[in-house]
């Protein structure tokens, strides 16, 4: 979309660690020209976590799509554990009317709990691969829509390479400012083993106005 955008979204997530919690999503999103865009999200939970990311996309037209260079900073608080991560991301993507591709590289500092106990005072993870592959069944510019992702990075949550998470979602447009929008979520535990296991699902429905 070549429109600024707010978005709201509503969701119910459910993991082994946590068990069941709602999550309420804000966000917008800035395309300042045709050559950088900007997005910015806030997540709270119920599970008592929440988020904050922000994304910068320089962009390159290309005959048929356009490339782009994705810098974005992420930072989760879990309150509930006293603890904190930061992720910073720089990636290459391609995106068309049917596709997304990206790969980068990602580098992580965590604030444990016992930091404040007299423990390390922060582990960094200097070095994690970043991918997504998506796919539209119709052009990015229609009514509606669906798509089917498989990646380890979302608007509210990187992950380490080795756990990608599977998305499915839609929208379907009200009129030429309102969208409303469902997605779904799944996360394996184990998928590079020889089995793979639920650990976490979740479904966000929303709504968005372009202006």
């Amino acid at each position: 979309s070549d429109r600024y955008t707010l978005s709201f979204d509503m969701g119910y997530g459910h993991n082994l660690t946590y068990g069941s919690f709602a999550n309420f999503d804000l966000g917008a999103y800035m395309p300042f020209n045709t050559h950088f865009e900007m997005q910015a999200d806030v997540r709270l939970s119920t599970a008592n976590t929440y988020a904050i990311g922000v994304q910068m996309r320089p962009k390159f037209a290309l005959p048929v799509g356009e490339m782009y260079i994705e810098d974005r900073l992420f930072t989760k608080f879990f309150c509930r554990d006293k603890s904190l991560d930061f992720v910073h991301a720089i990636s290459v993507g391609y995106k068309m009317q049917y596709v997304n591709v990206q790969l980068g590289m990602t580098n992580r500092v965590m604030l444990p709990p016992n930091s404040e106990s007299g423990g390390d005072t922060f582990v960094c993870e200097p070095f994690d691969l970043l991918y997504r592959v998506e796919v539209n069944v119709r052009p990015t510019t229609s009514v509606w829509n669906l798509s089917l992702a498989l990646s380890n990075v979302d608007d509210y949550e990187i992950e380490r390479m080795w756990q990608p998470m599977f998305y499915l979602g839609g929208w379907y447009d009200i009129n030429d400012r309102w969208r409303v929008s469902l997605r779904g979520k799944l996360k394996l535990a184990g998928m590079f083993h020889l089995t793979a296991h639920y650990y976490a699902s979740e479904v966000r429905v929303g709504t968005q106005y372009r202006f």
